[in-house]
């Protein structure tokens, strides 16, 4: 696992709060060192509301020996929020006891697997504040699978509906569609934001 990269500013992964997103990859790399990416962010520090830590490409963040890295990125008195798919419970039940994370976003295209839905649990339990962002794409995604989504990841302080500007046969969703979608959801979860991407 590697720092592959960093965004200084994004607005789009948790709308309505400054991150810099630091982009982790499996294996082995050259990267940024984790210092040289704590230096960048500190000098930030004024202008931001905390550091995100995703994963680099689409494949989940895996947590194992994720605390070294995120040991040099937290900094005080802001948020320090971690992209996961939820899979890895008991890692995330460390990283969050630990307090190495103070925000979650839980990453899921439909109703949630039992190991997600423990990752809530325990979030909810603990009292770790969490966010779902699901990818909606045309022709594939439906309503009644965000609402379920929605009841599953119940506690959750946001929703966010990624909207591709178009899906992989060129399909486009409507406005009235994207509505449409985002309503089912918005029965369980007060916050549905819609972001295009």
């Amino acid at each position: 696992m590697f720092i592959s990269r960093y965004s200084r500013m994004d607005t789009v992964l948790k709308p309505g709060s400054f991150l810099s997103v630091v982009y982790i990859s499996d294996g082995d790399g050259q990267g940024i060192s984790p210092d040289e990416a704590a230096s960048g962010i500190r000098r930030d520090i004024d202008a931001i509301d905390g550091v995100a830590v995703a994963p680099d490409g689409p494949g989940p963040l895996r947590l194992e020996g994720l605390h070294v890295i995120l040991k040099h990125l937290k900094l005080p008195n802001r948020m320090l929020l971690l992209v996961t798919d939820g899979r890895s419970p008991g890692d995330l039940d460390d990283l969050t006891g630990a307090g190495y994370v103070n925000y979650v976003n839980l990453t899921a295209d439909g109703p949630l697997d039992e190991k997600q839905k423990e990752s809530v649990r325990l979030l909810n339990d603990c009292g770790c504040p969490f966010m779902v962002t699901a990818t909606v794409i045309p022709g594939k995604t439906d309503g009644s699978a965000l609402g379920k989504l929605a009841k599953d990841a119940a506690g959750s302080r946001m929703m966010i509906l990624r909207v591709p500007k178009s899906g992989p046969d060129g399909k486009k969703f409507t406005e009235k569609e994207i509505l449409s979608l985002a309503a089912p959801a918005r029965e369980a979860v007060k916050d549905v934001r819609i972001v295009t991407v």
